[in-house]
Parts: C-alpha cells; sequence; structure tokens
C-alpha cells in the first residue's frame, strides 16, 4: 500500500466538520481525496478549505473512484448500512459513526461482509480515545472506589438549543431515534469505563412528542449487568432543560466516579476527596477525534488492529434491539453477552 491512505469523507454536518475533517487533515498518512454531500454550497465550502480533490453529491460518484482506499461516514444513522455495504462492495475499507446500524441483522451483515472482503470496518467510538475516560476506567479497575453499587448516564439536549434540526428530524421519521443516537454513545462510554462486565437484560421506556415520527425523542433504560449491578440511561433532546447535560456517574462502596468533568470521591479521614489530578478540558475532544483516527490509518495501514473490536458494535447493536424489544412488548428482555 502507499505511503498515503485516499480517504473520502461522506455526510459533511456538523459532526464532520467538527470530529473528523479537522483530523482527518492533521493526519500526514491521509489526503482527502472526495466530499459528498447533498448540500451542494457546504459541499463546495468545505472541499476548498480542505483542499479535496474531488466533491460530489453523489455517493456512487465516490465509490467509483478507484484511487479512494477508504471512506469515512457521518450520515445519518439509517443510512450507515446501506453506504457501509456499498464501499465494502467497491473494496474500500469503512469507518463509520456510531451507532454503526439501526439493528442487529444490520450489524451482522457489515461485519461479515468486510471479513469477506478482508477489509477494515471500524466504528468510532470516541471516548475509548479520551483521557478522563480513560483515566476514570483504571479508577474503577483499581477499585479506587471501591466495588461497584450503581452506575447511571444520561445526555439531555436543551429542546431550546436543538429541536429537531435537519438530519434529526430525518432520522426521527425513519426510525432512529433519541435512544439509538444519544443512548448507544453513552451506553458505550459506560461500558468501556466500567470494564469487563457483562450486560444480560434491559428494560425500557419511550416517548415522542409528536404521533407523526416514527422514533422517540426520550428514552430511559435499566441494563442489568450479570453481577446484578445496574446501569440507568437517560436521553432526550426535547426536554426543557436551560443547558446541555451529558455525565456518567459510578458509585461504589467506598466513593463515585464522575465523568464530565472527571471527579474521583474517595473516603478519606472521613469524607469525601476529590483525587482526580486536573485536565484541560479544551484538548479532551482532539485528543480522543485524532486517536481514533489515527488508529483507523493504522488498522488500515496493517500496522497494528483497530484498537475497539467490532464485536463490541454488535454487543452495543443487541442492547439497541433488545431496548426496543422491551418498549413494545414492556417488560425485561435478555441480552447476549459478549462473544456468545
Amino acid at each position: 500500500m502507499a505511503d498515503k491512505l485516499n480517504i473520502a469523507l461522506v455526510g459533511c454536518g456538523a459532526r464532520a466538520q467538527t470530529a473528523h475533517l479537522p483530523y482527518l487533515k492533521k493526519n500526514p498518512r491521509i489526503d482527502i481525496a472526495a466530499l459528498c454531500d447533498v448540500d451542494e454550497v457546504k459541499l463546495a465550502t468545505l472541499g476548498d478549505r480542505y483542499k479535496a480533490r474531488k466533491i460530489s453529491t453523489t455517493y456512487n460518484e465516490i465509490l467509483n473512484d478507484p484511487s479512494i482506499d477508504a471512506v469515512v461516514i457521518t450520515t445519518p444513522p439509517h443510512l450507515h448500512h446501506p453506504m457501509a455495504l456499498a464501499a465494502l462492495d467497491y473494496g474500500k475499507h469503512v469507518f463509520v459513526e456510531m451507532p454503526i446500524a439501526l439493528n442487529e441483522a444490520q450489524t451482522k451483515e457489515m461485519i461479515s461482509k468486510s471479513r469477506r472482503k478482508k477489509l477494515v470496518l471500524a466504528v468510532a467510538h470516541d471516548d475509548h480515545f479520551r483521557p478522563d475516560a480513560i483515566l476514570m476506567r483504571q479508577f474503577m479497575e483499581r477499585k479506587e472506589v471501591g466495588e461497584l453499587t450503581y452506575a447511571k448516564t444520561g445526555w439531555l439536549r436543551s429542546a431550546q438549543r436543538w429541536g429537531h434540526p435537519g438530519w434529526q428530524e430525518e432520522s426521527l421519521k425513519s426510525g432512529s431515534g433519541a435512544f439509538l443516537t444519544l443512548g448507544i454513545p453513552l451506553i458505550d462510554l459506560a461500558l468501556f469505563v466500567l470494564g469487563e462486565r457483562q450486560p444480560n437484560a434491559i428494560s425500557g421506556m419511550a416517548f415522542k412528542r409528536s404521533p407523526d415520527l416514527e422514533a422517540e425523542d426520550t428514552a430511559v433504560a435499566q441494563i442489568r449487568f450479570t453481577d446484578d449491578t445496574i446501569l440507568v440511561v437517560e436521553v432526550s433532546w426535547i426536554l426543557h432543560e436551560p443547558r446541555d447535560v451529558l455525565y456518567l456517574n459510578a458509585y461504589g462502596t467506598k466513593g463515585a466516579a464522575l465523568f464530565n468533568p472527571l471527579e474521583i470521591h474517595k473516603e478519606m479521614f472521613g469524607r469525601l476527596v476529590n483525587v482526580a489530578p486536573a485536565m484541560n478540558k479544551k484538548t479532551l475532544g482532539p485528543t480522543s477525534y485524532q486517536g481514533q483516527i489515527n488508529a483507523f490509518v493504522s488498522a488500515v495501514m496493517g500496522k497494528a488492529p483497530f484498537p475497539v473490536p467490532i464485536e463490541d458494535a454488535l454487543l452495543l447493536a443487541r442492547i439497541s434491539d433488545g431496548f426496543y424489544r422491551s418498549v413494545k412488548e414492556r417488560k425485561e428482555i435478555p441480552l447476549k453477552t459478549r462473544g456468545s
């Protein structure tokens, strides 16, 4: 393989502009060969800014270019599966935003095809590369806050800020709602930080403000692990919160570990003391975005496997399927664990 990868990015929305394009540009082993989006004005602006060799509103035109080695997919979730399959059919390696697909069946199809084609299929697991998430995981592994008793996580987006803009509205109408879009990344973070715990059951409730939408804009779930600890998840983008809230709290027998910002509260001298080191908040996101892009490039070039196994994405898809089945059947649903 050549010293540089020719990468095309499809879907030039806010996520692509903040978490992908700047870090693709910074990697010396990458050439941004092409950009693809339905918005011609935005496409022209970004194409000029990042010196893309080709811009196109047609995905097949991008795939038909034999010089392109890999595709980064940052479109709404319901497009991930068909776009990834098409890219794999054309012999392109694929890096896709989370969630990988809408369900377990689609995820299995993508994994199977990537293996048959001997191509890299990787998913954006930002938080596995975040210094504060990595440090929180280390504290949990060392049992600095004792044995885990309970964990909760949430992502509540202010309705005043977000409403139902663009791709979000499209996703809601196509069946990918708040649990998939917000909840799955949170659960991925929680599973990473909490270590090797195996989820074995899920129960959930979902709500939508408008009956015209196929998917929920608010969701609550409880995941039970094999050791009988639980994780509670709450997500929404239509609540009247004055500001966005994103958190992960893990409570142990000797303290608590809190994320965003990172705080590690331990019982010391008869009181709780925060022992977390100071961290530069401005570098946390950029470090994670650059880290996962660099890891993808190394995987494609055969230097090292992508550090997050694709089976993690499959587990998340099973959790998602279990959630929606629980909502429909109004009962707790058992889950297959990793490797089963």
